[in-house]
């Protein structure tokens, strides 16, 4: 990514309306064992936040964010210290486009999702990057980083880095399937959150701890 502006505080605001955070899992991997050979399960009922990944669909959910603001809008845990693994260099962009509506890019993902993940460059730690249209430029749905680099290149967009980081692990996407002890229901649209929400379609998801 080249001539990225590196910014601390001001774009926490717009950033607000762009990221969708939703609630956070209660204690997923300590149930996971603890309830795995009763006969009831355990579950919890989340939305779950679409993305484009390498030109198909995929879906994440977010539990932390390390912007005071973006935790207090979206209910989600306040993690301050989540901005340390951009010097650790843990974590991927995140494209959030600013001026267009569509779902966020994420350049990484699980594959195959879960135990036997074989993409060293996928971590849920993501640094938000706003991607915004240029005056004179004709906006269309930037489907992978490739699209995003592409367009950068062409003169079409802007890039700005924040130092804002969101706790998103992707919980499935086309190339790598579902997380397996996940449970995903995508009949069900929220429409008017994703009316609020303007760049995001929101579906069910299931965790189901077996």
């Amino acid at each position: 990514m080249n001539k990225r502006i590196l910014h601390t505080i001001l774009f926490s605001t717009l950033v607000l309306g762009l990221i969708l955070v939703i609630a956070t899992p209660a204690f997923a991997s300590a149930h996971t064992i603890s309830y795995r050979h009763r006969e009831k399960v355990a579950t919890v009922e989340l939305p779950l936040v679409t993305a484009w990944y390498d030109g198909k669909i995929g879906y994440y959910i977010q539990t932390e964010a390390s912007d005071p603001a973006v935790a207090m809008d979206q209910g989600v845990n306040l993690v301050p210290k989540l901005t340390d693994a951009i010097a650790a260099g843990v974590t991927d962009d995140i494209y959030v486009v600013t001026n267009y509506e569509q779902a966020n890019i994420i350049p990484s993902a699980p594959i195959p999702a879960g135990p036997n993940n074989a993409d060293p460059e996928y971590t849920p730690l993501w640094q938000v990057d706003l991607v915004t249209w240029n005056s004179g430029a004709t906006p269309y749905t930037l489907r992978s980083e490739d699209d995003v680099n592409a367009a950068e290149a062409a003169g079409d967009i802007t890039i700005t880095q924040t130092t804002i980081v969101v706790n998103c692990p992707v919980i499935f996407t086309r190339q790598g399937g579902a997380l397996p002890t996940a449970d995903i229901d995508i009949s069900y649209s929220i429409h008017n959150y994703f009316q609020h929400h303007r760049w995001f379609h929101c579906s069910r998801l299931f965790f189901r701890y077996r």
